[in-house]
């Protein structure tokens, strides 16, 4: 009996702890994979980047991204959505990198480094030769913060990027850079949305210690 009533108020105590940490969210949006991403998104010449990723819960997980949504022609926003866990997991690596492109009705939802969408775009900048023969891309004056809101911060793209990029969408496969600059792993990335990879993030939280604090809290 004894045991019957531990086991008893150890599931009770996981699905309280479980629904503390996982609220609903009533008016949030749902995406459960990158095709639902064209449903949430609204405008033109925009380019959404997963800025971060989280999840609630103890038992029953909430999973969480949040987009910065960059528009060419009009600034930028920020968006935070629902999503599956598969979603989630497929995405890890992909911090900093574009998870949906729209222009001119034309939508891709193959991850890519931030901005490809304007790269090589005329409305927007003009490839520049360098004194070393190589070329590099470069916004009009208008568009002079657009390198700030894709987290380039001072990496450009050259004509080698672009060209791996246009055969990464020819064969539908993501492409993180010559030297994987973009992405989770990314120097680039890491470098320019430091807000995710602060050490904190990456400390685990101790089942243990959860379950100790709720029954003293609780019981």
């Amino acid at each position: 009996m004894q045991r019957f009533f531990l086991y008893f108020t150890l599931v009770i105590a996981y699905l309280g702890l479980s629904k503390a940490l996982s609220p609903s969210e009533l008016g949030m949006d749902y995406v459960p994979n990158e095709k639902g991403l064209s449903r949430v998104i609204p405008g033109q010449n925009v380019t959404v980047i997963l800025t971060d990723m989280h999840a609630t819960g103890f038992v029953i997980k909430t999973y969480y991204q949040k987009y910065r949504l960059v528009y060419g022609f009009q600034g930028i926003e920020e968006m935070i959505v629902r999503t599956s866990r598969d979603y989630a997991r497929k995405n890890k690596r992909n911090i900093g990198m574009s998870l949906f492109r729209r222009s001119d009705n034309v939508e891709e939802t193959v991850p890519m480094p931030p901005g490809v969408s304007y790269i090589g775009n005329r409305l927007f900048g003009e490839w520049k030769t360098l004194k070393n023969g190589g070329t590099r891309w470069k916004f009009y004056r208008a568009y002079k913060n657009l390198p700030r809101y894709l987290g380039w911060g001072n990496w450009r793209p050259d004509q080698r990027f672009y060209d791996d990029f246009i055969a990464s969408r020819e064969r539908n496969t993501s492409y993180y850079g010559h030297n994987d600059e973009f992405g989770t792993l990314g120097k680039v990335t890491r470098k320019n949305f430091p807000n995710f990879f602060k050490q904190e993030r990456q400390k685990k939280v101790s089942i243990k210690s959860l379950l100790v604090n709720y029954f003293k809290e609780n019981f």
